[in-house]
């Protein structure tokens, strides 16, 4: 399909923080025909189904985050300015997915520690935020650390397999829950702050904030918008094709974890203001109740 924006690369930088669903919805892109990397990143642990991660923003991205002594994962609340090589790779990597496409975009969460980078990068690139609640960010965050152990003494036998059973599975997730709910609290709170004042910094027809909800009842707006306001060529495919409701845990009651309290306001201020940016259609506002 060919319309005002055929004469320029088309990119959907689809953005969020981790576990809040960006997999499934760049998987549900690809199904429609987007191409989102030659190599993705594939699956494990909480992403049965792959993680539909580009390797070489993955690995760029990571790169920069050891550069710094972070965590790989990116969960962390901040990082510094990007040095002048920093810029340079990632947009050689940019250049060279422009080169090959017409229209592409690509997913990893770490993203959103770098979206001042890719507003300059890519200043006419559309976004697609996907937002989860913080209470079901940090459970997912910490049960996929859970599934890990259990994993680990499924493969073992005797005394050891037996302990775990009887008496060290039923605490280690009160452990886990002690030990990183604020941690990850914190991380949620950084990336959707992020996305947010990125937001407020782009032209309101340049991004979607969706979650699981709408995208299950309204994919077809959402599809709407993909192809006829930013001239994307798709196919559609059902979202409920694709989402797999039993992969969505109930999330465990995190607030009781959280010592200092300022951070539960700060983050239900954060989900407001990104569900009020993402009433992108009239019947939007229905699906965004919070």
């Amino acid at each position: 399909m060919h319309n005002m924006h055929s004469m320029k690369n088309r990119v959907l930088i689809v953005t969020g923080m981790h576990r809040s669903g960006t997999s499934l919805v760049t998987r549900w892109l690809s199904q429609c025909g987007l191409n989102i990397g030659e190599e993705l990143m594939g699956a494990e642990t909480g992403n049965e189904d792959g993680h539909f991660e580009d390797v070489d923003f993955l690995h760029a991205h990571q790169s920069i985050l050891q550069s710094r002594r972070l965590t790989t994962e990116g969960y962390t609340e901040a990082i510094e300015k990007l040095s002048q090589n920093e810029t340079d790779m990632l947009r050689d990597i940019v250049n060279y997915k422009n080169g090959f496409n017409e229209q592409w975009g690509w997913k990893d969460p770490r993203t959103c520690l770098f979206l001042d980078t890719y507003r300059q990068l890519l200043p006419d690139a559309f976004y697609f935020v996907v937002l989860r609640d913080y209470r079901s960010v940090v459970s997912s965050l910490i049960y996929r650390i859970y599934k890990r152990t259990e994993k680990k003494y499924s493969l073992r036998t005797g005394l050891s397999k037996f302990i775990w059973e009887h008496f060290k599975k039923k605490r280690r997730m009160g452990m886990l829950l002690r030990k990183y709910s604020q941690r990850y609290l914190k991380v949620w709170i950084a990336y959707n702050e992020a996305i947010a004042k990125h937001l407020g910094k782009l032209q309101p027809e340049n991004y979607i904030v969706a979650d699981f909800n709408t995208l299950y009842h309204q994919d077809e707006s959402v599809f709407y918008q993909l192809v006829n306001k930013w001239g994307f060529s798709l196919n559609i495919v059902r979202f409920r094709n694709i989402f797999k409701q039993h992969q969505v845990h109930e999330p465990a009651e995190i607030d009781s974890y959280i010592k200092d309290k300022s951070l539960l306001n700060r983050a239900t201020a954060a989900e407001t203001s990104l569900r009020r940016l993402g009433s992108f259609s009239p019947q939007a506002q229905t699906m965004y109740a919070v």
